[in-house]
């Protein structure tokens, strides 16, 4: 034990040992047949929704970068053509 507790965790002889690969794997399956039994299929109106959002997105994405081309382009033709 140090006079700093913060750095108790780089202590090597406290380090917990980890667990086994047959461990992890279990771990693994089990959270995963979990989230299995929760998960739901999204509805119609749920695709319907995230299609939206990413069309929005590709369309705000290509307004900015027209605009931005649009601004360098003037600016590229004032200055070049004094």
């Amino acid at each position: 034990m140090s006079n700093y507790p913060k750095y108790d965790k780089y202590n090597i002889a406290k380090k917990k040992k980890k667990a086994g690969y047959y461990n992890r794997i279990t771990t693994f399956f089990q959270n995963s047949r979990r989230i299995l039994k929760v998960a739901s299929k999204p509805s119609r109106k749920d695709y319907f929704l995230v299609f939206k959002i990413c069309i929005i997105g590709i369309a705000l994405l290509g307004v900015v970068s027209y605009v931005i081309q649009l601004i360098f382009s003037l600016l590229n033709i004032t200055k070049w053509g004094q």
